[in-house]
C-alpha cells in the first residue's frame, strides 16, 4: 500500500493542471434537466466528455439511456420521465481478485441556472477567480464526479492492480429524483460499498434525510367580492390546512432526534390560486416538500399516515372541508438512508480524509437525500456520502467550488480507492 500510494500521489501531482481543464471543460457543458427532468435533460453534451475521457485510457464504457418502463415496476415515483438522449456512462475496472469492491457515483445533471443576469459570472463559464472555479454544477456536483474519475484514472495510469472491481458510474437525472442511479441497479452493478460525492465540504456522511412532495388542492365556492361571506375562499381554507402542517411539524422538532441530522421539516414552497381580486376564490393548490429522519425500513410510510392523518383531522374539523376533502397527491419521494458509523466503508472514508488532512475526519449527515438511498434501501450496499464543495453551493447563483479543496477531493478519493479495494501484490 505505501509504494502503490507513491506511486499513484506522482500521477496526481503530474496531473492537477488536467484536473482542472477538465472540471472547466464540465462546467462548461450544459447539462442542466429540463422540466425537472421530466421533460428530458441536456446531460448528453458532459456525458460525451466523461465518455471520450474514459475510452482515452483504453477503457470500454458502458453508456446506455434509462428505461422509464423498467424502473417503474420499482414503484419508487419520479414516473414519466423523457430519458432520450440522456445516457449513463458506466465503466468497471476489473480486480484481481481478493479485494472488495467499490462503486464510484456521481451526476452530471443540474438545476436551471435561473436569472442568468443574477450570476456574476456566466452559469457555463467555468471562470477561474479567486483560488474557485465558478460555474452551474461546479459544486453540485461536477467537482465530485469528476474528481472520482481523476482518482480512478490516477490509480490506472500509476499501473496499480487493485485487488476488487472499481466501477464509476456517471448518471443522469438525479436533480429528477435518482432514476440513473436506479438504471444502473437495475442493469446489474453491484460492489462491496458505494461512495457518492454529493458535496459535503469534505466531511464524511454516512446518512441523510428522506423526502416526500405533495401537491394538495383546495376547493372553494367562487362568487363576486361583494358577497364573499356567502362563498368559500379555497385559499384561507388551504391556509387552515398549512396551520395543521405547521403543528405538525412542531411535534416532530420536540420529538425526534438524530446524531447527524437536523430536526424534520415541513416546507410548503409553492401556492397558487383564485382568479382574480373581485372573486372569492374558487380554488387553491400549495405543494410541499417534507423531510423526515431515518427510523428503520418504514419510516416514510409512517410519516405519510401522519401527515395525511394531519390533513384528514383538519378537514374533518371544518363543515366546508368536511364535505370537500383535499385533494392530496404525491409526486416524488426518497427514502432517507444510514450506515452505522462504526462500518469499515465509513472508517475506510474517515481514515482517507484524515491522512489527507492531518486532522479527524468530520462526520455529519446530508440535511437533504441523494442518490445514497438507493444503494442501501435497494440492494443492501453500504453508501458513504463525501465530496468537494460547500454544500450552500448548491442550486445557488454564483455557484463555486474552490480547486484546493478538489485537488484534495481526489487525492483523498485515491487513498479511499486503495484501502477499500485493496492492493494486488
Amino acid at each position: 500500500m505505501p509504494d502503490a500510494w507513491q506511486r499513484v500521489r506522482a500521477v496526481l501531482q503530474e496531473q492537477e493542471e488536467e484536473a482542472v481543464r477538465f472540471l472547466q471543460e464540465l462546467v462548461q457543458a450544459d447539462t442542466q434537466v429540463v422540466g425537472h427532468g421530466i421533460a428530458g435533460g441536456k446531460e448528453a453534451a458532459g456525458q460525451e466528455l466523461i465518455r471520450a475521457r474514459l475510452e482515452r485510457l483504453g477503457a470500454a464504457p458502458d453508456v446506455f439511456e434509462p428505461e422509464a418502463a423498467r424502473l417503474k415496476r420499482y414503484g419508487l415515483g419520479n414516473e414519466g420521465h423523457n430519458y432520450a438522449g440522456r445516457p449513463n456512462v458506466v465503466v468497471r475496472f476489473p480486480g484481481a481478485g481478493g479485494g472488495r469492491s467499490l462503486i464510484l457515483n456521481g451526476h452530471v445533471d443540474t438545476m436551471p441556472p435561473g436569472d442568468l443576469a443574477a450570476w456574476p459570472h456566466a452559469p457555463w463559464s467555468g471562470t477561474i477567480a479567486g483560488g474557485r472555479l465558478h460555474g452551474l454544477g461546479a459544486a453540485d456536483m461536477k467537482a465530485g464526479l469528476a474528481g472520482l474519475l481523476l482518482a480512478a484514472v490516477a490509480v490506472e495510469r500509476a499501473g496499480v492492480r487493485l485487488k476488487g472491481d472499481l466501477i464509476l458510474e456517471s448518471v443522469v437525472d438525479e436533480e429528477g429524483g435518482g432514476n440513473g442511479t436506479l438504471a444502473c441497479l437495475d442493469r446489474g452493478y453491484r460492489a462491496d460499498g458505494a461512495l457518492v460525492a454529493e458535496p459535503t465540504h469534505l466531511e464524511v456522511q454516512p446518512a441523510h434525510m428522506g423526502f416526500i412532495f405533495y401537491a394538495v388542492r383546495v376547493q372553494g365556492k367562487p362568487l363576486h367580492s361583494s358577497r364573499k361571506w356567502a362563498g368559500v375562499s379555497a385559499i384561507e381554507k388551504a391556509m387552515k390546512l398549512i396551520r395543521a402542517l405547521d403543528e405538525l411539524e412542531h411535534r416532530w422538532l420536540l420529538t425526534r432526534r438524530h446524531l447527524f441530522l437536523p430536526g424534520p421539516s415541513i416546507n410548503v414552497g409553492e401556492i397558487h390560486g383564485g382568479e382574480a381580486g373581485s372573486t372569492v376564490a374558487g380554488w387553491c393548490e400549495f405543494k410541499l416538500c417534507l423531510h423526515y429522519l431515518p427510523g428503520g425500513p418504514d419510516a416514510g410510510r409512517r410519516t405519510e399516515a401522519e401527515v395525511l392523518a394531519a390533513l384528514r383531522d383538519c378537514a374533518q374539523g371544518d363543515p366546508w372541508l368536511r364535505e370537500h376533502p383535499p385533494l392530496v397527491t404525491k409526486y416524488q419521494e426518497g427514502s432517507p438512508f444510514e450506515v452505522p458509523v462504526d462500518h469499515p466503508l465509513v472508517q475506510a472514508a474517515s481514515q482517507a480524509v484524515t491522512a489527507e488532512e492531518g486532522t479527524p475526519a468530520r462526520i455529519t449527515g446530508m440535511p437533504a437525500g441523494c442518490d445514497a438511498r438507493y444503494f442501501t434501501s435497494l440492494a443492501g450496499i453500504p453508501c458513504v456520502i463525501l465530496g468537494p464543495g460547500e454544500p450552500e453551493q448548491a442550486h445557488s447563483v454564483g455557484e463555486s467550488v474552490a480547486l484546493a479543496e478538489y485537488l484534495e477531493f481526489i487525492r483523498i478519493a485515491a487513498r479511499f480507492i486503495l484501502t477499500w479495494c485493496g492492493v494486488a501484490e
